[in-house]
């Protein structure tokens, strides 16, 4: 999934800095604070028991679905129920059972359909062009669905969350966006055009009782410990939840009240003050202060609004013994700046401290 920060191509920096200044035991916990699409919290999966936590609820179903779980759930009560022999039967159901005949069968309204009904140019009343319609249509019987055999005890609560999991990691793939749900774009891409189809995932059992959480992160930091602390937090001013809005609004599936020209949900109770210059040095020294974890270690980007020396002075305030420590910078991109018109190299930063808990 693409992914504002996503971290998937920096995984074997972050493992090898890791290795360099943790002394490795058994049984060690590994905690991905601001998991997103949960890549990292899955990469060490393999290694560690593992937290992971977001305030994104689409997130914490990812989150579910591949770090909880240590196995994929078995739906047997619904294979039975639909006459299907397998879990990749059902996907195949899902995908190509027509609409109409969707539609009819599980007596689903059209007024019950929002992705199609707000997010795709579907009538006279809505022109968003994020989805085709019979795309956004889909969506919504999929998701529909979910709830209906959830309440009629046809799925349990992994298996709705393995399944809604399974839909959101499907969506990006025929979303005619960009990279985010800020906007979309005024012509079709070319993803829109393929046909769809559900996308399952990798389920890695690592023998242990993992936790995900979907909580405020200053809330949370004082209820869990471990061993191991990894912070991604936001590093400029733009707010995750506007430009994910969708997504979540498919894993609520709520009905919310929306605005704008994108169709936004409402996120004041989502704000982050890791993208607020005037309150993101605090927030990150609340976490370090508040972190009952012996190893701490931090991705920043040299586009973020804190600076080195400033992450610098508070983890060496919390330092154990002279630990603090910065990997080489790491280049992953570049971009041409719109105010200055060149292009600016882009550095992943990884810094690292050994805490006196």
């Amino acid at each position: 999934m693409r992914y504002i920060g996503n971290k998937t191509n920096l995984l074997d920096n972050i493992d090898l800095f890791i290795e360099e200044k943790v002394d490795y035991q058994e049984n060690m916990i590994f905690c991905d604070f601001f998991s997103g699409t949960a890549s990292v919290a899955r990469f060490f999966k393999n290694k560690y028991q593992i937290i992971s936590n977001d305030i994104l609820y689409f997130s914490y179903i990812l989150q579910k679905s591949t770090i909880v779980l240590n196995k994929k759930p078995q739906f047997n009560i619904l294979l039975n129920h639909l006459s299907l022999n397998s879990f990749t039967d059902l996907l195949i159901y899902l995908e190509n059972t027509s609409l109409n005949e969707l539609q009819e069968h599980y007596n689903i309204q059209n007024n019950e359909l929002f992705i199609f009904n707000n997010y795709t140019p579907s009538s006279e009343n809505c022109d968003r062009m994020y989805f085709k319609p019979a795309t956004g249509k889909r969506i919504d019987i999929i998701r529909i669905l979910l709830n209906k055999w959830k309440s009629n005890k046809l799925i349990n609560d992994e298996e709705y969350t393995y399944l809604l999991a399974v839909l959101i990691e499907t969506v990006p793939y025929y979303s005619n966006i960009s990279g985010v749900y800020g906007a979309y774009l005024k012509k079709w891409d070319n993803r829109t055009n393929k046909k769809f189809y559900l996308r399952d995932l990798n389920i890695i059992d690592n023998k242990k009782k993992n936790q995900s959480y979907n909580e405020d992160g200053h809330v949370l930091i004082k209820k869990i410990k471990g061993d191991i602390l990894y912070l991604d937090p936001p590093y400029n001013n733009r707010q995750y939840p506007p430009n994910y809005h969708i997504l979540e609004t498919i894993a609520k599936y709520d009905y919310p009240e929306i605005h704008g020209v994108s169709g936004m949900r409402d996120y004041s109770n989502q704000i982050s003050k890791f993208c607020r210059k005037k309150e993101v040095k605090k927030a990150l020294e609340n976490i370090i202060s508040n972190a009952n974890f012996r190893y701490i270690f931090l991705s920043y980007s040299t586009d973020g609004l804190l600076s080195i020396s400033e992450i610098e002075e508070i983890f060496k305030k919390y330092d154990k013994k002279n630990t603090f420590s910065m990997a080489k910078p790491i280049e992953y991109r570049k971009y041409k700046s719109i105010q200055k018109q060149r292009k600016k190299d882009l550095h992943e930063l990884l810094f690292f401290v050994e805490k006196d808990i």
